[in-house]
């Protein structure tokens, strides 16, 4: 996911994780020229402007959010001289946190180019001894439950919580997991009324996922609600103890759909808590066939009349078929981000 949150009048730029590595650079395009992503992109972009990134936020360390960051500090010998802010949980960190040590067999030489094979624990290590060594790194655990002024804005943060931040630093190790919550086969070309039949829940045990941060993001009385991979039971405590529910659900002008868009990352009971209608998926599908039509078929029946805004128009222009249109009200857009907030402010 690479999420850009622009503010307005003292502007403040916030990047929510890199997506894999190709969202910086790609493999090579014709015969010998790798071809820039949009982070490359974007951060040119900046530079050029004498701009920089005020907070960069790195959800959990799946290699689908953090390797596009990583692949831009070892392109990038002044990539750190771009972010003012970071925050991260690193094992490091929730280890300090819980008053316990984390993994000792953990120590990567902290080297860049770093080796394309590393897992996603040791490349987080990685990328926290980099934001630490370059000064930039605001250590603090963020947990359910914490609220952050920064700037005009708040974080109220829904997720993790300490079971989820102990379980990452339990599995905290070089092994990648072995959980796998992307289908092996599209569910594209069933109906959207066939899907609600037959709709049943599962939830997400990927730990990395239960670790990821997530956040109601409030700036000029307006909500923006940022769900990262989060699991749906600890978001749906995370509202419960803010004192949001069915009866009274959090208003919200946009909701970043978790796992971008993954069946087991949102259930009923946790939409029937939200009131909003712009929901956001960020992915292509490439590599785990996100985001799910089971998933966008549970929303469309809750929240109907909602707008599914999609990043990838291919993606979009795959999932629904002509009579899904018919069967429920709700419209879908690939209209870029700056449509988001504009929507989102009225």
């Amino acid at each position: 996911m690479l999420t850009l949150v622009p503010l307005v009048g003292e502007e403040k730029r916030i990047l929510i994780d890199g997506g894999i590595s190709s969202t910086y650079k790609s493999g090579k395009k014709g015969k010998d020229k790798p071809e820039d992503g949009a982070l490359k992109i974007l951060t040119e972009q900046l530079r050029d402007e004498g701009k920089v990134i005020d907070l960069l936020i790195l959800t959990h360390v799946d290699d689908d959010h953090i390797a596009g960051i990583l692949k831009w500090f070892e392109s990038d010998s002044k990539a750190y001289e771009l972010i003012k802010e970071v925050w991260f949980n690193s094992g490091a960190l929730i280890a300090e946190y819980f008053n316990t040590v984390e993994n000792p067999d953990l120590d990567p030489e902290f080297k860049f180019p770093n080796s394309a094979t590393d897992t996603s624990i040791l490349q987080g290590i990685r990328f926290g001894k980099y934001i630490d060594e370059k000064g930039i790194w605001k250590k603090e655990v963020l947990i359910q439950g914490k609220d952050k002024i920064w700037n005009n804005a708040e974080f109220k943060f829904l997720s993790p919580n300490e079971n989820k931040m102990e379980r990452l630093l339990k599995e905290w190790k070089k092994e990648d997991p072995a959980l796998d919550t992307s289908l092996k086969i599209e569910d594209y070309k069933v109906s959207i009324e066939n899907l609600i039949s037959g709709d049943t829940f599962e939830e997400d045990e990927a730990f990395p996922n239960g670790s990821s941060i997530a956040f109601i993001f409030t700036y000029e009385n307006h909500n923006y609600l940022f769900l990262g991979d989060s699991h749906p039971s600890v978001i749906v405590e995370g509202l419960s103890n803010r004192g949001f529910s069915k009866k009274n659900p959090l208003e919200s002008e946009m909701v970043k759909l978790s796992h971008h868009g993954s069946k087991g990352n949102t259930n009923i009971e946790l939409l029937e808590m939200i009131d909003s209608s712009l929901y956001i998926v960020s992915t292509n599908g490439r590599s785990h066939l996100h985001p799910h039509k089971q998933l966008l078929a549970r929303l469309i029946n809750c929240k109907q009349g909602c707008t599914i805004y999609f990043n990838y128009k291919e993606r979009m222009d795959k999932i629904f078929l002509p009579e899904d249109f018919d069967y429920l009200p709700f419209t879908t857009s690939d209209t870029p981000d700056e449509f988001i907030l504009d929507y989102a402010k009225g």
